[in-house]
């Protein structure tokens, strides 16, 4: 948040994941959580991709900001992201037709 031109710090250090980062709604929460003072650790298909740079430019991000590449199919990748942070943002959505691996995906996310 911004206040007369500055950034109020809340985030005490505390470290918060956004899965979907590089999306619409998921980068706009990245960047509100940068503004705030948190690190942020957002999951993306590919943190090389040109199309995550926009992440990269934000205020903060030099310092605040690691992205991760997470297939939200994969568990182990998943839990690593998410492992120590105070939150989680979810605002990713898996990307297949295969029925058995939704399943997977909804017991996962369960199990976290």
């Amino acid at each position: 948040m911004t206040v007369g031109g500055e950034a109020t710090a809340t985030g005490n250090g505390q470290t918060v994941c956004v899965t979907g980062a590089g999306g619409y709604i998921g980068s706009w929460i990245v960047k509100l959580l940068l503004e705030k003072g948190y690190a942020v650790r957002g999951t993306v298909r590919n943190p090389d991709d040109a199309k995550n740079a926009h992440l990269r430019g934000l205020a903060g991000a030099a310092e605040r900001l690691v992205l991760c590449k997470a297939d939200l199919l994969d568990g182990d990748a998943l839990r690593a992201a998410i492992a120590g942070c105070h939150g989680v943002f979810h605002t990713a959505s898996p990307i297949t037709d295969d029925p058995v691996r939704l399943t997977f995906f909804s017991g996962e996310i369960s199990a976290l």
